[in-house]
């Protein structure tokens, strides 16, 4: 039986997390759910890289998924809901990806945000532009959201080019930026695209063209879509028109935006009671957005909220149990709160 590449990413997930999360933990991962713990998890197992890479997946997909890998004897029942990859499902998981490995360029967390906006934009765009310099109005629009037509306006206004050049300038820069990529083909992006006298393919209608299983197609894509942003985000000068497709929606910190207003007061030298009661939000619901701020924040100080002798003793406990789960680390130092722990956790106190 020929495994789904969703299957396979599932095997990966369960085996990245070893038992010690239920099988639904990975359904909020590739949905992309914004809770602290998800957010905490993807970290903490380091399984960033799928964070809303399926956020259409269903729980009856995810539950058809664990039972085909289940009766494969892939994985075996390790408590309710909670599921270990055996070593035939360990084995299965190398000679899977080995010939086609997870691409490098995939990063769901850091992208989630502008990924779909940012491939919405820019094909509307070339539609729009190609039909320009052909001199053709007689045209339907690829994408119907009124919000990116006037977007586009504002675009083509702030660009100052004419049809010829801000047509020729875009195609430059898309060459540019997608020759430069090592193990993907530029074609995945390209079969998707919309333009004069050209009708772009749906996602299943590319997978099936390449003879590619959709759910592998569909990481390619967002592969590139990830590699692009990247480049374009760290070379703007290099892409003038295709960073100016996504700055009115970067963010100065990758948070959500109830972490990001706790931040903004934290930094503005408010307590957590303060933040709690200003916000009208449980003072743990805070304490989670600390968690999250500790994660994504490289130069966030923890030592605010768990003193430095107490960082010592966490990170010896974590470093002692082969377990992430807090309970069994908490067992070694019962005089810290399950809140201290994430925080060093996530400022990463364990072993590499």
């Amino acid at each position: 039986m020929k495994n789904s590449y969703l299957s396979m990413i599932v095997l990966y997930c369960l085996h990245k997390i070893n038992g010690e999360r239920t099988i639904y933990s990975i359904l909020h991962l590739l949905n992309g759910k914004k809770s602290s713990q998800t957010i905490q998890d993807a970290h903490i197992f380091n399984l960033t890289t799928f964070f809303s890479t399926f956020p259409l997946l269903k729980r009856a997909e995810l539950d058809m998924h664990i039972d085909i890998l289940n009766k494969q004897g892939f994985v075996s029942t390790n408590a309710e809901q909670s599921y270990c990859v055996t070593s035939v499902g360990l084995k299965q998981l190398e000679e899977y990806f080995k010939p086609n490995p997870i691409p490098a360029n995939l990063n769901g967390w850091k992208f989630h945000n502008l990924t779909d906006l940012f491939w919405e934009r820019l094909s509307l765009a070339i539609q729009v532009i190609s039909h320009l310099k052909n001199r053709n109005s007689k045209y339907l629009p690829i994408q119907k959201s009124k919000e990116h037509h006037k977007w586009l306006k504002g675009y083509l206004y702030k660009c100052k080019l004419s049809k010829d050049e801000l047509a020729e300038k875009l195609y430059d820069e898309l060459v540019a930026c997608l020759e430069t990529m090592d193990g993907l083909d530029p074609s995945i992006f390209v079969k998707r695209v919309t333009g004069y006298q050209i009708i772009g393919l749906t996602e299943a209608q590319a997978a099936d063209q390449f003879d590619m299983d959709e759910e592998a197609y569909h990481i390619q894509f967002l592969s590139i879509l990830h590699y692009m942003l990247e480049k374009v985000g760290t070379k703007q000068g290099d892409f003038p028109l295709l960073s100016c497709m996504i700055e009115d929606k970067k963010r100065a910190t990758p948070l959500t935006e109830s972490s990001n207003r706790t931040f903004n007061l934290l930094q503005m030298g408010y307590r957590l009671e303060e933040i709690a009661q200003m916000r009208k939000l449980k003072k743990n619901t805070i304490e989670d957005h600390l968690v999250e701020i500790a994660l994504n924040i490289p130069n966030f100080d923890i030592s605010a909220f768990v003193n430095i002798d107490k960082q010592k003793e966490i990170k010896m406990a974590i470093n002692s149990v082969s377990s992430k789960q807090l309970k069994y680390i908490r067992e070694l130092v019962p005089d810290v709160d399950y809140f201290e722990i994430r925080l060093v956790l996530a400022k990463g106190g364990e072993k590499k």
